[in-house]
């Protein structure tokens, strides 16, 4: 009875032993995989200006390679064509644009990611 006491005891100890190991394998393993998708985009901010044009500015991290665009979307879909498009970007990107009545969301579409952004409410 002792020797198969001893005997569980030993193969329980085995299999947290490994459970373990294998959620710190995974664990990182997801680390690599988030450092190596970096992301394109730091911040999106957005403003009504007086004249009733929305001003929006983009961060990007350190410029970016590739193609940018901006688009407005309403509960249909795309709203008109892109409002602004940019290859190669630099740090930062701002811009004012007339926003069309139906539009609901600003989608901000880069090589690595897509952002969907609520306008912010005009006061």
């Amino acid at each position: 009875m002792l020797e198969t006491g001893a005997t569980a005891l030993l193969v329980t100890l085995a299999l947290v032993a490994a459970y373990v190991i294998l959620k710190r394998m995974a664990r990182q393993m997801r680390k690599g995989v988030d450092l190596a998708t970096r992301q394109a985009i730091d911040a999106v901010t957005m403003n009504w200006l007086d004249d009733g044009r929305l001003h929006i500015r983009i961060e990007l991290p350190q410029g970016m390679a590739g193609r940018l665009v901006l688009f407005f979307e309403s509960k249909e879909g795309q709203v008109g064509s892109p409002v602004h498009e940019a290859n190669d970007a630099s740090t930062s990107i701002d811009v004012s644009v007339d926003v069309p009545g139906e539009a609901r969301a600003l989608v901000v579409e880069a090589s690595a990611e897509k952002l969907f952004r609520p306008l912010p409410s005009r006061s």
